[in-house]
């Protein structure tokens, strides 16, 4: 016979009370699992730790040690951190301090190799002019090599933190670790090589963060003119950004040619990157040139407005704004493309690449599937390196557009075509706006990544592939498509919802039946 007591009221609602609140609890728990999954796998950290100081990190160190053993199997060489001001200027709290401590930590890691010093720049000009300071809020790395010789570079402050667009007084974020790393790894590396950026095709730059980014990867960056220079011989990449006119050839009207000197250019070994968008109009020179490398750009006939509409990438389900026209790439899973981007597929959580108004790359007549992601014609062979997803159509002028040519049903967004006779490589994304501001300076997105995978693989070493810019506290989450973002809206409120209805029809079936 059951006890009287385990029939009574107050049992029965203490029963409930603690079935409800380990629910509860347990609900707490499971989103708590859900929330730090999706922090540690999408960057969502703010520093907590007091003046928010960053510590180097352990791929930093491996980075640099890897420069130092290479540098020192030419002989010993020496370090200097020199700022142009007294210690004591660097308080706590201000901006310099984030700068000295990750000196002082380099510093300490490497005893014998690296050095700190400072000297005042308004007393000892003697110094500072052998520096070449001239200003208090610089910041000098200088290397000393066994033979004599001396190579350094000159920052001002403002050179280790990332801004927003347009504003140079508030940082977004310190990139303090990435400036030690590469302008190290490029000075114990003895000559640095050049990067071109074309002028005079009226090149849209929407910011310099493409600049910056091949500065700090160890190129010298400088701009020819392809009609009036020659380029460099010291030139080891050329970059095209955003074309809007054609290049010039030798036609009766003109006896120069800028197409020849790119294929010669081409023909000596060396590498060219390449840029297009949407809005890139039709510019037959340069995109006969391009189609000798493996890449087309399809457009959309008009018959009507007879005018030629350039086919865009959009995804409705798989994009990052309601347009379908920011998109996420997909990484090619085989052949050289996947090699090319193993250095970010291998890690623990992959990072995501974006694409913005990107332009179709289609296949010119000439190239055949090769399997694996690849076409080749004769001794070129482009390889795909990222796709839009399986949704993605081709839009021009208001509506799809079918590709034909293509052994893949996705799109592709960013391609590398190699020449085995002469080891030149060419480089084409469909997006500018892949190498603007917001995606290569951002600390979720992988772009910069991206960008220094396809330097790596087509000859550069050294690259700090990983090493990104740590963000200060900021509320902004721009890393969901918009199919995430449904999803996650009616998680969010359906799941409390059923709970709580759950729990309101145990409720009442239990008075009830009381």
């Amino acid at each position: 016979m059951k006890h009287p007591m385990m029939h009574s009221r107050r049992v029965r609602y203490g029963g409930m009370t603690v079935s409800l609140t380990a629910t509860l609890i347990a609900a707490l728990v499971l989103l708590n699992i859900i929330f730090s999954t999706l922090a540690h796998h999408r960057g969502w950290y703010i520093d907590m730790t007091p003046d928010r100081l960053y510590s180097v990190s352990d791929l930093c160190h491996e980075l640099l040690e890897d420069s130092f053993e290479e540098a020192e199997e030419e002989g010993e060489v020496k370090v200097e951190i020199i700022f142009a001001q007294n210690y004591n200027a660097y308080e706590v709290g201000s901006v310099g301090r984030y700068i000295v401590d990750t000196a002082r930590e380099l510093a300490q890691r490497y005893p014998d190799r690296i050095t700190l010093d400072w000297f005042d720049c308004w007393l000892d000009k003697s110094l500072a002019e052998e520096l070449g300071v001239r200003n208090a809020n610089s910041v000098v790395l200088r290397v000393t090599r066994g033979d004599g010789s001396v190579d350094s570079r000159v920052f001002f402050q403002q050179e280790f933190f990332t801004f927003a667009d347009g504003n140079t007084t508030d940082p977004v974020g310190y990139d303090g670790e990435r400036v030690f790393a590469t302008t190290l790894s490029s000075l114990l590396g003895g000559e640095r090589p050049t990067a071109c950026f074309t002028v005079n095709h009226d090149e849209a730059f929407y910011d310099q963060t493409l600049v910056y980014l091949l500065r700090d990867a160890g190129y010298n960056v400088m701009l020819t003119d392809l009609y009036y220079e020659d380029i460099p011989e010291e030139c080891e990449l050329l970059v095209i950004y955003n074309p809007n006119a054609d290049v010039i050839v030798a036609d009766g009207i003109s006896d120069k040619s800028e197409l020849d000197k790119l294929e010669a250019y081409l023909e000596s070994g060396r590498d060219l990157m390449v840029y297009l968008s949407a809005n890139t109009p039709e510019m037959a020179n340069l995109e006969g040139f391009l189609a000798a490398w493996g890449i087309a750009i399809s457009r959309d006939y008009d018959e009507l407005t007879e005018k030629a509409y350039n086919c865009m990438v959009k995804d409705s389900t798989a994009a990052l704004t309601s347009d379908g026209f920011t998109i996420l790439g997909e990484y090619a899973t085989a052949g050289e493309g996947a090699e090319i981007t193993a250095p970010m597929t291998d890690r623990e959580f992959v990072p995501r690449v974006v694409f913005r108004d990107s332009t179709v790359l289609s296949l010119p007549e000439g190239f055949a599937a090769a399997g694996e992601s690849t076409y080749t014609s004769g001794d070129r062979t482009r390889s795909d390196l990222f796709y839009a997803s399986e949704s993605a159509v081709a839009w021009a002028n208001g509506k799809q557009v079918a590709i034909e040519g293509l052994s893949d049903s996705r799109l592709p967004l960013l391609t590398v075509t190699t020449d085995a006779s002469t080891g030149a490589s060419v480089t084409v994304c469909g997006s500018v706006e892949f190498a603007a501001e917001d995606y290569l300076q951002s600390a979720v997105f992988g772009n910069s990544d991206a960008v220094l995978c396809t330097l790596e693989a087509t000859g550069k070493d050294g690259l700090m592939i990983g090493l990104h810019y740590k963000p200060f506290a900021s509320k902004t989450i721009s890393s969901i498509t918009t199919t995430e973002m449904l999803s996650w809206t009616l998680s969010l409120t359906l799941i409390p919802a059923a709970l709580a209805l759950g729990a309101g029809i145990v409720v009442l079936v239990r008075r009830k039946y009381s």
